[in-house]
């Protein structure tokens, strides 16, 4: 965050995810959507463990393993569990990720055949690695007959977030400011590319000899604790990034064609295939010719003017004063086949500068993407026909996208969901509203978010935004005869949220509905109005709201974080008035925010049912012995056959 920017907009990220609010979920109506999809209880790639479970997908106490499998078509780096990675693959991983806690050791005489491990050698060790196996022969398990299965959570359904968010409810919480730290990561040395490597990056010279790039390896503008660009970020490898910086100029006739200028990233820019393949100093057509390096491949370039064009040059206009295709936004996109980058290619927008301006803001941002698995290794069953960046597998991990998507248009015969990360509005061009996009801002799971923006009105202006039915900066939404209108940086086209993080855009009832109370159509719109004697606008909306109400299911020792139910709403407040002199601009804000509670949820330990007798006793078969089921009855039942066992005792040790 620019602090630059704070006067005029607001974007605070708080963290409600460790605040606990334990919530009594009451029991409602089931919406028409529910009823219609039915959403699913466990997800895709989790194995039931209820006994007796007719439907998989409603089944309530479930394991999840393979959490490290986050790419849905193609293979995770150092996921050794990843059925989409190759056995030679997995040989070249420096190290294994987390699969979901393990279940707990128990030393079988027998093990299960060594040779079901040859699909996954990277496996975490057997009991048999371990040192604790030098006591193998002293003490082993026969045969495991414990009816205990697990600890489990308890279901709790998808309860009506009308009710669970209702005036007086227990939704509300407090927030808290949430910071995130980069761990540094260890380079390795051989050929192969490992998560976190930094990728070498050169270019070459006017006698077409390799020299070093940005001090040797690919860069991502980041910014400084002032909101400067600086360059000293260094890519790393598997790894996605974004950011936001601001260009100082101090000269821009002088800066627009050196820190200004898109060549400074792409022109001449080469990066390794493998680690350590370059040779300094040698010719660009030999390491070219050997495959050793790959260039920077254009594959958008958009002007000022939103038009794809192949004029990518950043110039200086003499006779306008102006700087024309200075870098305002880029993006690498990397393929790689887990440990080989096969392509590096960029999309690059401009913008048109005068010569007045002094910062200009700019996004930076790098996405790798492994390649994709054959069609015929992908199913439904897999999850993975469409290749996506999961959010979890399965559940969601904190502050990793949340998943959004829009429903399938009414007229339209497609049932799958047109699914994104979940988005609201931005603060928009030097915290302008009429410059904000209304999906600019990603929303992290469990995150809890702040964004604002401001917009200067006149007195006039204000009256005419408060009171027009058709006015460029208000979007409608028609509810029954009437027309709710509302500022268009508020709204939002995504109405679903994906239950958890790998769910699939294919099936939807792994998407839950966000309710809103636009879709009520006994909705009562207010009316809108401008008072004229407080210079007052009334009616008219300037915040947006969602609510989200999230928990943890499956295994105890494995949860898995899944969203119960959402909510949007709209509401307006006494900030739009007109203080100032009638003529003179105010600024009023806007804002949305996205508040997620935690439902504590209940587990419970799940046993095996007790086996069935094979056949039936007579009542008096132990006659004439009594059997009761008070304290007393057994201890006079059991006398007789406590001397009866001490006589037969006896009578060995005499013999």
């Amino acid at each position: 965050m620019h602090t630059k920017s704070l006067p005029s907009s607001l974007v605070l990220i708080l963290c409600g995810a460790a605040l606990v609010a334990s919530l009594t979920l009451v029991s409602g109506s089931v919406s028409n959507d529910t009823k219609k999809y039915e959403s699913i209880v466990m997800p895709p790639g989790c194995t039931c463990r209820r006994t007796g479970a007719v439907n998989d997908e409603q089944c309530d106490q479930f394991d999840c393993d393979c959490l490290c499998d986050i790419t849905a078509g193609a293979c995770d780096i150092n996921c050794c569990c990843d059925p989409e990675c190759s056995s030679d693959g997995n040989s070249t991983f420096s190290s294994c990720l987390d699969e979901g806690a393990p279940s707990p050791i128990v030393k079988m005489c027998v093990e299960s055949p060594s040779a079901l491990e040859n699909v996954n050698l990277k496996h975490p060790l057997r009991v048999s690695d371990s040192p604790e196996d030098k006591l193998h022969h002293f003490m082993c398990v026969e045969e495991d007959n414990s009816a205990v299965k697990g600890n489990f959570f308890e279901d709790q359904g998808y309860p009506r977030a009308s009710e669970v968010f209702s005036p007086g409810g227990r939704g509300a919480k407090q927030l808290g400011f949430h910071s995130n730290i980069r761990e540094s990561t260890s380079v390795k040395t051989d050929a192969n590319y490992q998560l976190g490597d930094p990728i070498a990056a050169l270019h070459s010279a006017l006698d077409q000899k390799l020299m070093v790039a940005f001090g040797g390896y690919l860069v991502l503008p980041s910014a400084n604790d002032s909101g400067n660009c600086i360059e000293l970020n260094t890519i790393a490898f598997g790894r996605n990034e974004a950011g936001k910086c601001s260009k100082l100029i101090d000269e821009l006739f002088a800066d627009c064609e050196a820190q200004l200028s898109t060549a400074r990233y792409i022109s001449n820019i080469y990066v390794e295939q493998t680690k350590g393949s370059a040779i300094l100093g040698t010719s660009l057509q030999m390491s070219m010719t050997n495959g050793v390096l790959l260039p920077i491949r254009i594959e958008k370039f958009t002007n000022a003017n939103s038009n794809l064009t192949a004029d990518n040059v950043t110039k200086w206009e003499e006779s306008s004063s102006m700087c024309t295709n200075a870098l305002k936004r880029m993006s690498y996109d990397i393929r790689h086949n887990s440990t080989k980058i096969v392509d590096v290619s960029v999309e690059i927008e401009t913008v048109d500068i005068e010569a007045a301006t002094q910062e200009l803001e700019q996004e930076f941002s790098v996405n790798f993407f492994p390649v994709e698995v054959k069609s015929s290794e992908r199913s439904h069953d897999r999850n993975n026909v469409i290749t996506r960046i999961r959010s979890g597998n399965p559940g969601y991990i904190v502050g990793e996208p949340t998943l959004g998507g829009m429903s399938p248009h009414a007229n339209s015969s497609a049932s799958s969901v047109i699914a994104h990360q979940f988005k609201i509005m931005d603060t928009g061009v030097a915290g302008r509203c009429n410059t904000s996009s209304p999906t600019g801002s990603g929303v992290g799971f469990a995150y809890d978010m702040f964004v604002g923006c401001t917009q200067s009105m006149t007195r006039d202006e204000l009256k005419d935004f408060c009171t027009s039915d058709n006015h460029p900066m208000l979007a409608n939404h028609e509810i029954g005869v009437d027309r709710f209108l509302f500022p268009k940086w508020l709204q939002s086209n995504q109405d679903l949220l994906g239950i958890f993080g790998n769910a699939d855009p294919l099936d939807r009832r792994q998407w839950i509905k966000i309710e809103s109370s636009l879709d009520d159509p006994r909705f009562d719109v207010k009316s809108r109005s401008f008072l004229d004697a407080k210079n007052r606008c009334i009616g008219m909306p300037s915040r947006s709201r969602f609510e989200i109400l999230w928990t943890y299911v499956g295994n105890v020792d494995n949860p898995q974080a899944k969203i119960l139910s959402a909510r949007r709403s709209f509401q307006d407040g006494p900030s739009l008035q007109h203080t100032l002199s009638p003529n003179e601009k105010q600024p009023f804000s806007f804002v949305t925010t996205v508040s997620w509670t935690f439902s504590q949820p209940k587990y419970s330990i799940s046993k095996s049912p007790p086996p069935t007798l094979l056949f039936s006793v007579p009542h008096d078969v132990f006659y004439p012995f009594q059997m009761g089921n008070s304290a007393v009855q057994r201890k006079h039942a059991l006398l007789p056959l406590l001397i009866l066992l001490t006589s037969i005792v006896s009578e060995a040790f005499i013999i």
